[in-house]
Formats: structure tokens, C-alpha cells, sequence
């Protein structure tokens, strides 16, 4: 054997470690690798009603407005607080508490915060205690309302998701914005 071939033939401990090398890559490329998480991802503030949190999808939601002057309205029904000017645009401003079966709260002349859903051309203003984060979570994490939840409030809410352990209840925005007693009130503000 001449001294070319002795550099081609290795040592025992090194034709071992690389079968080995090539058997663990052969292992790491036959991997199939995770699924990605597939399907629709929701985007949504949440908000603070009295001592529960909800949330409304973002591309329901047009803006939120802090510390707005609210005019009252004389005769209204309770869930309508009055009407909000937003560059110019006079929109009806709701309290989901008696909507929601939560306890009404007394408001002041300035509400401390507005959503602003936009439906089509027609604006409508909840008046909601704060708002609190953006939460991204896929769809299919959505579980259903509870059965004990009054029918007459079941049908605002899509479902509820734990954030942080604690519970965020989903609102459906165009059941809210359908129901008569709200769809009406948004025509009229136009």
C-alpha cells in the first residue's frame, strides 16, 4: 500500500463515528416535521364591562375613543346613553350592561371610553368601563357559552376563550348590531 492509500482508509473509530454521523442525519431528514397551525386566528380586544371581560374581533372595530362627551337623549330607552359627536357625525352610544343582563351603572356626562363598530355605512358607540389588550388566538379555541347563561344574552355572545386563566366572553357584533333595539337607534344617528 502506497502512501496515497493509507489517507483514503480510516481508522476503525472514525469509519464508526461517521456511519453514525450519516445514520442520525439520515434519521433527521426522514423527520416529517410538525404541522403547522393551520386555520383562522382571531385578532381581538378585550374590554372590562363591570367585573367581567369581554372582546370584540378587530376588523369589527372601527376605533376606540377615551374621556367622550356624551349628549343625553330625552325618552330614550335605558341601553341608549345618548349620542356621541365624532368629527361631526353624531353616533349612538349603547350600554351593553342591561343588554348583557349586567347591572347598569350610573354614566356621567363623559363616558371613559367608546368602541366604535362600523357596519357597513351605519356607526354604533358601547360604552364599555376600559379597554385592555390585543388577543390573538386561533379560532377553533373559541368553546361555546355556557349552558347557564340567560338564552336572552346567550344570543350576543360567540363563545368564551381563557386568557390568562381567566375567562373573556367573545361578542358576536352583528347580532349586537342586528337586534332591534340597537338596529334602530344606528339608522336613526345617522
Amino acid at each position: 500500500m502506497d502512501s496515497r492509500d493509507a489517507e483514503i482508509v480510516a481508522p476503525a473509530d472514525t469509519a464508526e463515528e461517521l456511519s453514525e454521523l450519516w445514520r442520525e442525519r439520515a434519521r433527521i431528514l426522514a423527520e416529517v416535521p410538525a404541522a403547522e397551525e393551520t386555520g383562522e386566528k382571531l385578532a381581538v380586544l378585550s374590554f372590562q364591562l363591570g367585573e367581567e371581560t369581554y372582546g370584540v374581533e378587530l376588523k369589527r372595530l372601527s376605533e376606540t375613543r377615551r374621556s367622550v362627551p356624551v349628549r343625553r337623549l330625552p325618552g330614550a330607552p335605558r341601553h341608549l346613553l345618548g349620542a356621541a359627536n365624532l368629527r361631526g357625525e353624531l353616533v349612538p352610544v349603547v350600554d351593553l350592561c342591561p343588554i348583557l343582563g349586567l347591572p347598569q351603572r350610573e354614566m356621567g356626562p363623559v363616558l371613559p371610553c367608546l368602541l366604535i363598530l362600523a357596519q357597513q355605512r351605519d356607526k354604533l358607540a358601547l360604552a364599555v368601563d376600559r379597554t385592555k389588550e390585543i388577543v390573538t388566538f386561533p379560532a377553533k379555541e373559541i368553546q361555546p357559552p355556557p349552558l347557564s347563561l340567560d338564552p336572552d344574552r346567550a344570543i350576543f355572545v360567540r363563545g368564551e376563550i381563557l386568557v390568562d386563566h381567566r375567562p373573556l366572553i367573545l361578542l358576536d357584533v352583528e347580532k349586537i348590531t342586528a337586534d332591534p333595539r340597537i338596529a334602530g337607534q344606528a339608522h336613526e344617528g345617522r
